[in-house]
């Protein structure tokens, strides 16, 4: 079997700006995965689809200049600032790996267990191969939520808003989209200009919109409210520019601000789209689901009302978020996902993203629960390729140094 000095597993913003970063410091590496094949994903289920973060906010991180989402689409005369659409950042990401890691491998990772001192990998195509260090960077691939109550229903009747193939495929039919973040909210948009017939299912009692930011903002918006890759506000401003320093309090400080954190809201851009356009009911609570001739029975409970209502759908989409879990990844052997100590679901890191297990690092989402809010967007990306390819960087020299063999001449003894 071949050998590697670091496997990548996953070809996406964290992977690709490690592997950049990893190369500029000549440490051999292999990266493997469809380039950008989540958000490809994402963009070809139908409809323009937006980032809600900011467009100069959003890069892929390479030591070489003029690699930024700005680089990229400012020659093209596309947006810079807000709202980018998906499937322009779907590009830009391939532009960059086209560029910066030309040596990605297009397959998939199918199983990794220990062997040694390293990690024995096997790939989709059949090869084998030992890695010194693995670092997972599959983004949230794998791990979206859906409300154990919606558990029982087969997927053709309720699927998660990132599984959603085609929003033209709903034409003409009664939907229930869960969730009052942006993914929920961008669906039931989706939906209606698709010819569907949307509701939108919120258990709070109000629906959260960001404002618009100015691009030429005065003295005291931005001192107040100063702009940052993470949003506006000065907390967003801080952990952008200190990316590292949650990783430094308490772990249950830490968790509970993990956890609140930026709560479900949509974007401004959005606003015009949802509330105008489709009935949205509010403090409404999924009880019980279950199929009933080919459609779906929801149990809702009210907040202002006592008893329960129910309520026939032709399918149900449910926009509740991500969770990360290390169960999930399924290509990990059962007995290395054991070995890793978590925080709730997500692995537990050290300083360089490294988990319990000696020579296995997580970045991207995975790390949020380790690092902070930062980590969930592609803006962490940055900081986290920085941290690990140096550290990846200094053990490769430490192992070339303990590997090399020197000659010294024999110490020639004192005459008497």
């Amino acid at each position: 079997m071949s050998r590697v000095a670091v496997a990548i597993v996953g070809a996406g913003p964290y992977g690709l700006s490690l592997a950049a970063h990893l190369s500029a410091r000549k440490v051999e590496n292999r990266i493997f995965g469809q380039p950008m094949r989540f958000w490809s994903d994402i963009a070809e289920a139908g409809g323009e689809r937006y980032l809600k973060s900011f467009c100069f906010g959003t890069n892929l991180s390479t030591p070489a200049p003029g690699y930024s989402f700005a680089d990229y689409n400012e020659p093209r005369g596309l947006e810079t600032f807000e709202p980018c659409s998906i499937a322009n950042f779907t590009e830009y990401g391939r532009w960059f790996q086209q560029h910066n890691v030309p040596w990605a491998e297009p397959v998939e990772v199918e199983h990794i267990d220990r062997q040694g001192s390293g990690f024995a990998i096997l790939l989709s195509d059949g090869e084998r191969l030992v890695a010194d260090r693995v670092v997972i960077a599959t983004g949230l691939s794998g791990f979206a939520h859906v409300p154990p109550v919606l558990a029982s229903l087969p997927p053709d009747l309720a699927v998660h808003t990132s599984r959603v193939t085609s929003f033209a495929a709903f034409r003409g039919r009664d939907v229930a989209v869960i969730g009052a973040g942006q993914s929920a909210l961008e669906a039931a948009a989706l939906l209606c200009e698709a010819g569907a017939r949307p509701l939108l299912l919120v258990r709070e009692s109000a629906v959260r919109w960001h404002g618009r930011s100015s691009r030429e903002p005065g003295l005291w918006e931005r001192v107040r409210w100063p702009i940052s890759g993470l949003g506006s506000g000065l907390k967003a401003k801080a952990l952008t520019q200190f990316p590292g320093a949650l990783h430094r309090v308490p772990v249950n400080w830490r968790t509970r601000f993990v956890n609140s954190h930026l709560p479900a809201e949509g974007a401004w851009w959005l606003r015009d789209r949802v509330e105008t356009r489709l009935p949205i009911h509010l403090g409404v609570t999924v009880v019980k689901a279950r199929e009933v001739s080919g459609r779906v029975a929801l149990e809702l409970r009210l907040a202002n009302e006592a008893g329960e209502r129910r309520l026939m759908v032709d399918h149900v989409i449910a926009g509740s978020g991500y969770e990360i879990d290390v169960g999930r990844l399924m290509f990990i052997s059962q007995d290395l996902r054991t070995a890793i100590k978590r925080l709730g679901r997500a692995p537990q890191l050290n300083a360089n993203f490294e988990a319990s297990v000696p020579g296995l690092h997580f970045v991207g989402p995975s790390s949020a629960m380790s690092f902070g809010p930062l980590f969930r967007f592609v803006i962490g990306a940055e900081y986290s390729a920085r941290m690990v390819s140096r550290r990846l960087s200094a053990r490769a020299s430490l192992l070339a140094a303990q590997q090399s063999t020197y000659w010294r001449p024999a110490r020639a003894s004192r005459p008497e």
